[in-house]
């Protein structure tokens, strides 16, 4: 059985009971994959709209609002993106990607949160290190960074995305330029050098403490570590665009899903290694289901954080203080709703809108979880 445009949800419908007999789950991933089976279904109830000018009658199922799911981060990216329009510097930014060895992905896995603490931790401690160093930047950086656990095949990869503003404010609170004009940073080579260094010696530390089980692989500095810093962005603004790719981003996209049929799953992948070149592969519902596994995060793990001079505490005096050394004068953006920014992104097409005239839909009746009537309303 073939099913046209098949989803996340489609597929965890279909395989989990399997998934199950195979493997045991937390309650925490039995609930997220069950939010994702039961998104914009029946099950989460719906809505009634009638149209202000011919009065037809159109019933929408709920979202599941949960952040594994693919079909539910399109406006919560907005709104994030929206508040980051806010904290934009008249500045260059960089991308610095802080990757480890596939020696150590067993340890990830058994020690999810104190291993993506402990990336998160050293990737910042090895850029402040470079950031407050006088031969480099002398003064204190600021980034978001952005965990991601996945390849383009949906195989495990955990990795530190950062976006970080070329520059820093010293300790008399004056913004201090970066000293590297050109395309990146800061010395790529020497970055993966005190990175492995310091995420290592941490390591053993919480080996030591029994803080992490498994066994802690030996000679792991030799190893691979790649902190790869793409060049600068064109402008501040160009930011925002490569951001909203990033931040919301699951470990895969309905999109990318093309067919599930015979009990296996058929999805597309970008194979950046050689030339970007746009493949196919099939694998067993199951497996595929096995591979998401691997990207559901802790329970309420943090994995978009904001540090340096851009921490959370902190932020918004640190902006006004660095704009009004570059003497420039912010535009304010107005804030807008979720009903605006669905209005925005889809227009005629919106739920807000009548399908079969364009006139406004006004909200009749809400079901909650089960109750919902069926999907065509007379």
């Amino acid at each position: 059985m073939t099913e046209n445009n098949p989803t996340i949800g489609t597929i965890v419908r279909q395989f989990l009971p399997q998934l199950q007999q195979k493997r045991g789950l937390t309650d925490f991933q039995f609930k997220a994959f069950r939010a994702l089976a039961n998104c914009k279904t029946s099950e989460l109830g719906g809505s009634i709209t009638a149209c202000t000018d011919c009065g037809t009658l159109q019933y929408v199922f709920h979202s599941c609002r949960n952040r594994h799911c693919p079909s539910c981060q399109g406006i919560d990216k907005e709104l994030w993106i929206q508040d980051r329009k806010r904290e934009l510097l008249p500045v260059k930014y960089y991308h610095v990607v802080f990757t480890v060895p596939h020696e150590l992905l067993e340890l990830f896995r058994f020690n999810r949160k104190v291993m993506y603490d402990l990336l998160f931790e050293k990737s910042w401690e090895t850029l402040l290190s470079f950031g407050l160093n006088p031969k480099f930047l002398g003064a204190q950086p600021g980034a978001i960074a952005i965990l991601h656990t996945w390849d383009q095949r949906m195989q495990f990869h955990p990795h530190i995305h950062m976006i970080v503003p070329a520059g820093g404010l010293d300790a008399k609170n004056q913004w201090k330029n970066s000293k590297k004009n050109g395309e990146f940073l800061f010395n790529v080579k020497a970055m993966s050098s005190s990175f492995s260094g310091k995420f290592v010696t941490k390591l053993r530390q919480l080996k030591m403490q029994g803080k992490i089980t498994k066994f802690v692989p030996k000679d792991l500095i030799p190893k691979p570590w790649v902190v790869y810093s793409k060049k600068a962005f064109g402008s501040p603004e160009s930011v925002l665009e490569y951001l909203g790719r990033y931040t919301h981003r699951v470990a895969i996209s309905n999109s990318r899903i093309l067919k599930v049929e015979n009990g296996r799953v058929t999805f597309r992948w970008l194979d950046r290694e050689n030339g970007y070149v746009k493949k196919e592969e099939t694998i067993s519902g199951v497996a595929f289901l096995e591979r998401f596994l691997e990207h559901i995060m802790p329970p309420y793990y943090r994995r978009i954080r904001h540090l340096g001079f851009l921490a959370n505490r902190k932020k918004k005096a640190n902006i006004a203080t660095i704009r009004a050394q570059f003497n420039v004068k912010i535009e304010e953006i107005a804030k807008r709703t979720r009903a605006e920014i669905l209005k925005e992104a889809w227009g005629e097409k919106s739920l807000l809108h009548c399908k079969c005239c364009g006139g406004e839909m006004v909200l009749i009746k809400s079901y909650s979880k089960i109750r919902a009537p069926p999907l065509v309303v007379a």
